[in-house]
């Protein structure tokens, strides 16, 4: 296939399964430019995906971690089967969760198949190499991050269905009640009678009787 011809141009192809609708003699003299600026553009709304995908990720698993925490909280305090609304909301989220990034897979998976068959108008095919070299994902030289990442929310499903679990059977941590402690033995009882200690009033003193002063009359000697 040249580079100028479309792909799929047999009898069968339908226009909308062509990645390349014109020719590059029919569209003109800006083809080559106009393709490269396509690749360019579509190259980095592939990398917004992925951006977008562990912006998800980042902000669910903050979510389960902060139920799974607020399950450790609760549980030591009070106890009743409305509990198990955190283990299901937790589920759910996990769910969620791994359905996100599985989508988020299948259609970067798809956005590099059009890369690919873009790279094969252009001078150098790098993503393809590049993929080829990676073993295409299954050998060990290297593994695609959306393998691993689907493992969190499955472990995190798993610690919610072993909770959900333990709190149907009733194994719930209870809380802890303070317990007199009894001390056996003898006990040596010493008591001594209370000393009294008179204390001596003071006497109260008597008043001396006030002397009325007469006044003197004069003439009187």
């Amino acid at each position: 296939m040249g580079a100028g011809e479309p792909m799929g141009s047999g009898n069968h192809a339908h226009p909308r399964d062509q990645l390349i609708r014109n020719s590059e003699k029919a569209y003109g003299d800006r083809y080559r430019d106009h393709l490269l600026e396509q690749y360019k553009l579509y190259v980095d709304s592939a990398q917004k995906v992925s951006e977008k995908r562990i912006s998800a990720s980042n902000y669910l698993l903050t979510v389960s971690s902060s139920l799974l925490t607020l399950f450790g909280i609760v549980v030591t305090q009070v106890t009743g089967e409305w509990l198990l609304i955190i283990p299901v909301a937790g589920l759910l989220v996990a769910l969620a969760w791994y359905s996100m990034v599985r989508s988020y897979k299948d259609l970067n998976a798809a956005k590099f198949r059009v890369i690919h068959e873009l790279e094969e108008h252009l001078p150098a095919a790098l993503f393809a190499y590049e993929w080829h070299h990676c073993d295409h994902g299954k050998g060990k030289a290297y593994r695609p991050i959306t393998h691993i990442e689907r493992w969190i929310p499955g472990i995190f499903a798993a610690v919610y269905i072993g909770l959900a679990t333990l709190l149907l059977f009733g194994i719930t941590p209870k809380k802890e009640t303070p317990k007199a402690e009894v001390v056996s033995g003898t006990l040596d009882v010493n008591v001594k009678p209370p000393v009294l200690q008179l204390q001596t009033l003071p006497q109260p003193q008597e008043k001396a009787p006030a002397t009325t002063a007469h006044p003197t009359r004069r003439g009187s000697q």
